[in-house]
């Protein structure tokens, strides 16, 4: 595969250096796999906190896990702020009665 691969030009031609700093490519199985564990509740949170902060063989995993987390926190404190307010108008309308 030529995936892992730097065309390099020089003066006189064109050849290939393998490049060991480029992450291997994931494949489409590979993504319909994290697909799938983000979709399942608890375990998702606890397979992205290892792929996040964990020894991972490719980068492009531990960076979507990293974006993930910070995505599910920003929901988790959208909403806990969106229930306080509901749950403050429900009790403030009750007490109204």
């Amino acid at each position: 595969m030529d995936d892992n691969y730097r065309f390099s030009e020089s003066s006189n031609s064109s050849h290939i250096i393998p490049d060991s700093d480029i992450a291997p490519v994931m494949s489409l199985m590979d993504w319909v796999i994290v697909m799938v564990i983000c979709i399942l509740p608890l375990a998702n949170i606890i397979v992205m906190l290892i792929w996040a902060f964990g020894n991972t063989d490719n980068p492009n995993r531990r960076n979507f896990a990293r974006a993930f987390l910070i995505i599910a926190a920003s929901w988790s404190v959208i909403t806990a702020i969106l229930i306080g307010q509901f749950t403050g108008m429900i009790i403030s309308a009750l007490n109204m009665l």
